[in-house]
């Protein structure tokens, strides 16, 4: 009669709202997950997108993209694995993605670009950002279509280093120092966005989970999905550790 009940207790158990690999976190490791990026495309069909990273205690595991269909209820891993690298930044033009992912451990590394031409469905590898010294490092990044984009660059080692433009226009596959850089545009607000339907999508969190916010207009908040924070290793994936 227990087993039987307890057997009904875990089937009634909700799965978690997001699906994660296990890759290269090991059995006992304590993996964290951390988002630092909330993008609503302006196609509705490419849905939305949460991005930032795995980590267990000593390094980053793997850069985090993780998308959404169904209105921020589900979530699953969309970008091919990048070890000991976090995605920097997620932008849309259209159905044309581009993801920026940056190595992060022991200091600054290989920026590489990854490109989507199906809503963010699916992402390859597009090409490595040229550098003048290993410590440079992504400020923004900005694309005005599909081919066309900016990436501004400091040296993260230097106080109040000067800040250079390295652009493209061919998708990224190739890029060159304009003479006349743009301007850096500001900094956007990576906890909150709005959708194309004009509804605003907010994250929060505490110390166990991540909250993913609805906000009609005019409207009140409705909790859509709840991400913990805290992973294990269970065969081939990760599952929540509490």
């Amino acid at each position: 009669m227990i087993l039987l009940c307890l057997c009904a207790l875990l089937a009634a158990s909700p799965s978690p709202p997001v699906t994660l690999r296990a890759g290269a976190a090991e059995s006992g490791d304590e993996v964290t997950m951390t988002i630092t990026g909330l993008t609503a495309p302006s196609r509705t069909e490419a849905g939305l997108f949460l991005s930032g990273k795995l980590s267990v205690p000593s390094h980053p595991l793997r850069a985090l993209l993780l998308r959404s269909t169904d209105g921020g209820a589900h979530w699953t891993e969309v970008l091919p694995a990048v070890e000991h690298s976090e995605v920097l930044f997620v932008e849309f033009e259209g159905c044309q993605g581009r993801v920026l992912v940056g190595w992060t451990t022991e200091g600054p590394g290989e920026l590489l670009l990854f490109a989507s031409s199906d809503c963010g469905a699916t992402w390859k590898r597009r090409s490595t950002l040229p550098k003048t010294v290993w410590s440079e490092w992504p400020e923004q990044m900005a694309w005005t279509d599909g081919q066309r984009g900016t990436v501004w660059l400091s040296d993260a080692n230097e106080e109040n280093a000067p800040v250079r433009a390295i652009t493209t226009r061919d998708g990224g596959k190739t890029w060159s120092t304009p003479k006349e850089p743009p301007p850096l545009p500001p900094l956007r607000q990576e906890s909150e966005t709005r959708g194309p339907s004009g509804v605003t999508w907010k994250l929060s969190s505490d110390d166990q989970v991540m909250r993913v916010e609805r906000q009609e207009p005019g409207g009140t908040s409705q909790v859509r999905a709840r991400l913990p924070l805290s992973w294990r290793r269970e065969g081939n994936k990760l599952v929540p550790a509490r």
